[in-house]
Formats: structure tokens, sequence, C-alpha cells
């Protein structure tokens, strides 16, 4: 039997067994270097994470996770009647990061995409949505321009955000046609330690916002970004359950992630070892999500016990940040090496230089009146390359301004090293930049 039939008479399984069904999966998120990711939360104990339950109850094969076939995106199931509130509504899947998996007062938000897309069970199959029928997205938030700039109110950081910062106003709609209303909306703002868990509001509706519509699957597609990075997460996908039954939902499902007969027989599996020590999460390698799990164990305080023994990485019966710092030591990942304290971070400014890269971030650039993200690369001394520009909204309050006519790119504040410097850099034709003045401003960190 393939994987892939396995697959389809899990996911019948599933569908068909309504306690499982209820179980949702939300969105993990986190952040690696300069880039936002998004994956299946698998934070245990936490509602909307319990991966590891659902897959031993299913006797699920790796890997045999919901993904588009023809894209690799991943596929995060939801239902339209899970909520009290109606058959049309539902708060899933949620949004969530685990401590230290993104920085201190970091701003998430969604990117929506594409179009609405419908399954008719009638057709059996794929299109787009019936004329006039929606997807409205409440809850996101709208940041205002208005931020903090007193440096003792801001926690060492040289500009944040108050609590009157947002409002709730906020909705994106998404229809046959593309989307509507704002594109990109805050999900949430992570606390101290990095930490955020936040459900939105989906409702099924015609364009006057009556709720309801045809019966069938939806389908939306979206992506996470933040203020702190300058690449996106991967784009992934969310499939509705409006009012099928859950033979026929499956169908719909699998229609996107392939027919059974579309696969091979098995390949061999490779011979791997039966643990590697610091893989918690036991998918064969060690990552930050698995130094960020010994974390959160650690902080609850959690006893060793044949559940979570793999969390004890020295093996002294006591799972702690000694554990964390072993498993980062092992990582097996090139992006894993994460410190074990967030370190103290200006996130608010419009411009970052790694100086172990010689990268330098520049994610809000104001020329005229249009606003851009850039990456520039240190070639030879005070000369940089850009690597990467994108045309962008406004998105800090002291943007980097540069003048088409003269060429003078003026940074008013780059954080580097746990100091803030104001620069002026020249075009000076090529696509490269020479730096012309650089000088430390008040405000850094020790």
């Amino acid at each position: 039997m393939t994987n892939r039939i396995r697959f389809y008479l899990l996911i019948v399984a599933l569908l068909l067994n309504q306690a499982a069904f209820a179980q949702h999966l939300d969105v993990e998120v986190w952040g690696e270097g300069n880039a936002v990711f998004a994956g299946y939360c698998r934070t245990p104990g936490v509602v909307g994470c319990d991966l590891g339950k659902l897959a031993q109850t299913l006797e699920l094969p790796a890997g045999a996770l919901p993904k588009e076939s023809t894209t690799g995106k991943l596929i995060f199931l939801a239902n339209f009647r899970d909520l009290p509130g109606g058959d049309f509504r539902t708060k899933n899947p949620g949004f969530q990061s685990i401590q230290n998996g993104l920085l201190p007062n970091e701003l998430v938000s969604y990117r929506a995409l594409g179009a609405l897309k419908y399954w008719n069970p009638a057709l059996s199959s794929w299109g787009n949505s019936p004329h006039g029928i929606q997807i409205t997205l409440f809850g996101g938030l709208e940041a205002s321009a208005e931020v903090l700039n007193d440096f003792s109110k801001c926690a060492g950081q040289l500009v944040c955000f108050s609590d009157g910062s947002f409002g709730i106003d906020g909705s994106t709609i998404f229809s046959a046609e593309g989307i509507l209303g704002n594109p990109e909306l805050v999900v949430d703002i992570t606390n101290n330690n990095g930490i955020l868990h936040t459900h939105l509001s989906f409702f099924l509706e015609n364009q006057q916002g009556e709720v309801g519509g045809p019966v069938g699957a939806y389908l939306v597609e979206m992506q996470l970004i933040s203020n702190a990075r300058f690449f996106p997460s991967e784009p992934f996908l969310i499939l509705f359950n409006a009012g099928l039954d859950e033979a026929a939902f499956a169908a719909a499902l699998v229609a996107l992630a392939g027919k059974p007969s579309d696969i091979d027989p098995d390949p061999p599996r490779p011979i791997l070892p039966v643990s590697i020590p610091g893989d918690v999460d036991l998918d064969s390698d060690v990552d930050r999500i698995d130094v960020a799990l010994i974390l959160l164990a650690a902080q609850n305080n959690e006893p060793v016990n044949p559940g979570n023994a793999m969390l004890d990485v020295n093996r002294d019966g006591v799972i702690d940040r000694t554990d964390a710092s072993l498993a980062k030591d092992l990582c097996t990942l090139r992006l894993c090496n994460i410190p074990i304290i967030a370190p103290a971070t200006v996130l608010n400014v419009a411009a970052v230089y790694d100086q172990n890269t010689g990268i330098l971030n520049l994610n809000d650039i104001q020329a005229s009146n249009q606003h851009y993200r850039a990456q520039l690369q240190l070639q030879d001394e005070n000369i940089f390359v850009l690597n990467t520009v994108q045309i962008d909204k406004p998105r800090y309050a002291i943007p980097v301004r540069y003048d088409i006519e003269s060429g003078i790119l003026k940074i008013p504040s780059v954080y580097t090293h746990g100091k803030n410097f104001k620069a002026t850099l020249r075009n000076i034709g090529d696509d490269k930049f020479r730096l012309e003045h650089l000088e430390e401003i008040g405000g850094g960190f020790e």
C-alpha cells in the first residue's frame, strides 16, 4: 500500500471521527535570521498543537500531512460549523509562537494572497467561488503611525508601540476577483518572551455581509510577515468546510493533495538511528524547534517522565536551560544557532546591519511618495552593492530616506551589535553605494 493511499484512508478516518476532526492545528510562527516561517503547531500540551497525539491515534505516516501536490504549500483545515455563533463562522486556525520563537515586541502580520477557490461537490472539482460569495477575515489590527520614542518607556528600544497604537477596524475579503479591503493586517505583537497566541474570525458571506453560502469547501491563501524581518513566510492554504459531510470534505482535500494512483509504490525506507540526542520532536534533525521546546518545558518546570525523556538531553534527571544549550551545540541545521536568551534588539527601526554577514537590511525606504524594502551587501571597504529591492508600504515612524536626484541615502538609525548609528550613503552607479558618513547616536545597548 502506498503512503498516498494510506494518507487518503487516514484523511477519511480523520474526517469520519468527529472527536478527532474537532481538533485543529494552529499556525506556528517563528523567525530564523531575517526570515519568518509558518508551519503546523507542535508545542506539547497546548490546544491546537496536539500533532503528536493526532498522529499516534491515526497511525499517521511520517510526512503525511496535508500539502498541495502541485506547490507543496501546507494546508490547514477548518470548519465553519465549529463556532457556536453559527454555521458559517470560525476562529480557526489560530496563530501562535513558542517562547523565544520570535523576538520580544515583534509585530506579526498576515498578507492575503490569490483568489477564493470553491470545491463544487456536484461537479467534484475546484474552481472560482460562486458569484458574490466571499470569506471575510475580521480581527486583524491596523497599526497607526503613533509610536513612542521615549527611550525609558520603550525598554531600551529606540521606538516602540503604545497600547493605543492599534485599532480593530480592519478586515480582509477573499473573493473570486482577488483580495479586497486591507490585504495586510496585524495578527498580534509578541510579549516580552516572544510569545503570541491569537485567533481571528473568518465569515462566509455574500457581498451584502449576510452570512451563508453554497455548501462546499473554500480555499484561501496567505503568508506571514514581520516588522523585524525582511523575508515573509512561504504562502500557505486554509481549507474551510461549509456544510459537506466528512467523506465529501475528504474528497476536496484529496483533490488538492493528489490522487493515490498518482504515486508509485513506496520507495525503500532509509535506515535512521533510533534517536538523535537533542531531537526532541523526532523529525530526524536538531533545530531551533527542538531548542525552543526544551526551553518551554524548562520554564514550566516539567518533571522528567517517559513521555518527555528526550527533553533531558544530558540525562541528569532535570529539564533545564543546560539541556537547551546542549541541544543548540548539537544543532544539525544551519539556521538553528539561536541564542538561549533573546538579545536586546531594536525592532522598530528601519535599518539593521549584520557585522558577521555584511548584510544591511533597509526595512523601510522612502523615495518621494513611494516606500521600498531593500538589502545591501558589503563588497569592499565602505562600498555596498544592492542585492534586492521591492515596493512596500510605510512601516516605520522613522524611515530611511533616498533622494533620487542626488543619489543620497540617509539612514537616521541603523542598529548593529548593540549600538545605533546614523549613516549616509551615496549611489555611485552600477547598484553600488559608498558609505560617506557614520556616527554613533545615543540609546545604544550595553
